[in-house]
């Protein structure tokens, strides 16, 4: 460390040229007097990507580009927390730091409680076990949370936690139960414990919806104000609604129940929210609340539509057990005939972690919506749908877990069964020839995969960025998803590449030569599968560009591709 005057003072000599110390992950407390910084404990493989920029800007040759990339089954890095004190300038040593060599993820959790303890996560491979540890200034540690799920736990979308300073306790959210629920957890070093029931650990809000955020704290009033899918039994599941419940669990009332629609509120001081909701068939809606949800006075929105956005139709029926109920939109172009008959695409993205499917009405929805749907139906003269199938998030784990260790799966069963419902009652809507499907990273591999297991419905795809085998792709999304260690036989029942044989369908596919996010050598190796099995495609790499090229305007002959394809899929003319 560095002091006023510029002297230096070495507070560790353990670094090693395998076990250095990381410079970006030092945390002080806020007073300084503290700090934890982690230290290398045992060196990883480093796996790198190497990327050829073809067309550099500003030279002729090609420049190599390399970055560290962690794949499924990679040894990872290991590093372990180190704990000083500097106002003495020494190194305290830490008891039990949880750590194994089977983690996969440490993570700073902050400095809370007046700054005499230090948290961290950590997450061991495959996601099924998190912790979140405590560190006093005294190197003492003990576990806060521990969560074990064996189908895998959702750490960047479903855990979510804050301290509360007035209790000395935390909130923290959990679908440990089948829901994501609010859990209250005593932090206290003693023997105390909540009340009523004298409980570490107590779930707040009850079974049967998901909660996805606490957004707003009244530490006197012991009261929690949440948002949460699902909590109002007449509307979709997936909107999402503003709650407030007591520290105890009492008190739980839904406070924008009468808003059909998905809800962005604001708790302020003074004892207001500013609550604006809308949905895909309904421009944005306002209005002011008071604590106890009734409507005060109106709010200004902006409910003008972007010009190339037009109001969708929302749709739900029973996917593929007759039952649970499936939920989608329906774009039509803007130069709509009912008359008329018009072929159907389908925009896919079958993310465990995600409901994809447009929901509201909100700026970067409406952008969605422009690029990927309206876009599309008014440049091709066709239906654009969309559907979220079993396997994606918010709707209870149950639901979700159809897809671990099983993407290839992707809800296809509950979409299908969503799109022939749809078009039943909507003789515009020409199944005819087949559908077309289209979808970009998770969702390129999805697209693809149509034409592999389900040829006899879709019969088009472009697969953009696709990840065709989740073993090229980054560590975390698919040891979460498919499992660690990594069984080659399952991954080889999600791969693109290894199925490439099976392909019956026109296909295009797309990627950037400097994609980053999904390796893109994902797509070169299904180009050389498909090669291999003799199957007629077409294919377009583009010099220069990342991740995703789809749906970008900078990229003027991918549109151009893009348009021919579907014309010719439409006229029964095959590759574009």
């Amino acid at each position: 460390m560095t002091d006023a005057a510029g002297a230096e003072t070495a507070l560790s000599t353990t670094a090693t040229e395998e076990t250095q110390f990381d410079s970006t992950t030092i945390y002080k407390c806020q007073d300084d007097k503290y700090a934890v910084v982690y230290q290398v404990a045992t060196p990883g493989q480093n796996r790198s990507v190497t990327l050829v920029e073809s067309s550099p800007a500003d030279q002729i040759q090609p420049r190599l580009i390399e970055f560290e990339y962690e794949k499924p089954g990679d040894n990872i890095t290991i590093k372990r927390p180190r704990l000083y004190d500097l106002v003495a300038k020494k190194q305290i040593d830490i008891g039990n730091d949880f750590i194994l060599d089977t983690n996969a993820m440490i993570e700073d959790a902050q400095w809370g409680f007046r700054n005499q303890t230090y948290r961290y996560m950590i997450a061991e491979r495959g996601y099924k076990s998190l912790r979140m540890v405590e560190l006093d200034t005294n190197g003492n540690t003990r576990v806060l949370v521990e969560e074990h799920i064996e189908k895998g736990i959702d750490f960047l979308h479903k855990i979510r936690w804050d301290y509360m300073n007035e209790t000395d306790q935390m909130w923290w959210l959990s679908d440990r139960n089948g829901w994501n629920s609010l859990y209250l957890v005593n932090t206290t070093r003693n023997e105390g414990r909540i009340a009523p029931r004298q409980d570490s650990i107590r779930q707040v809000t009850k079974d049967g919806f998901d909660v996805a955020d606490v957004i707003y704290v009244d530490e006197k009033a012991q009261v929690l104000y949440f948002q949460a899918y699902g909590m109002v039994d007449e509307q979709s599941p997936y909107h999402v609604h503003l709650a407030r419940i007591n520290y105890d669990g009492t008190g739980f009332k839904v406070l924008t129940a009468d808003g059909d629609g998905v809800h962005h509120n604001t708790v302020h001081d003074d004892g207001t929210i500013e609550d604006m909701w809308s949905r895909v068939d309904l421009p944005m809606q306002g209005i002011l609340r008071d604590l106890e949800g009734n409507r005060i006075a109106p709010l200004t929105v902006d409910t003008q539509l972007w010009d190339n956005v037009t109001l969708a139709e929302r749709f739900s029926t029973p996917g593929r057990d007759g039952k649970i109920e499936i939920y989608g939109i329906i774009v039509r172009p803007r130069t709509f005939d009912p008359s008329k008959r018009y072929r159907v695409l389908e925009h896919v993205y079958a993310s465990p972690q995600y409901a994809d499917t447009p929901k509201e009405l909100d700026n970067e929805t409406q952008k969605y919506l422009a690029s990927r749907f309206q876009k599309v139906a008014d440049d091709n003269d066709v239906v654009v749908v969309q559907a979220d199938g079993m396997g994606s998030a918010w709707r209870g784990r149950a639901f979700r877990d159809v897809a671990w260790k099983n993407l290839q799966d992707a809800g296809f069963p509950d979409r299908i069964a969503w799109i022939k419902a749809a078009a039943k009652s909507r003789p515009w809507m020409d199944l005819t020839g087949g559908v077309g499907i289209f979808g970009a990273s998770a969702g390129g591999q999805n697209a693809m995969s149509a034409l592999i297991w389900h040829s006899d419905f879709y019969t088009a795809a472009i697969a953009d960025a696709g990840c065709h085998d989740n073993r090229i792709d980054k560590l975390w999304w698919n040891e979460l998803n498919m499992g660690s260690p990594v069984d080659d036989a399952l991954y080889d029942s999600a791969s693109n590449v290894v199925h490439a044989d099976k392909l019956n369908g026109t296909l295009l596919l797309l990627v950037g030569e400097l994609d980053q996010n999904v390796d893109p050598s994902s797509t070169l190796q299904v180009v050389n599968a498909l090669n291999k099995a003799g199957k007629d495609f077409d294919f377009m790499i583009v010099p220069g560009a990342g991740h995703g090229v789809a749906f970008k305007e900078e990229y003027p002959q991918v549109q151009n591709k893009i348009r021919r394809f579907w014309k010719n899929w439409r006229d029964g003319r095959g590759l574009g």
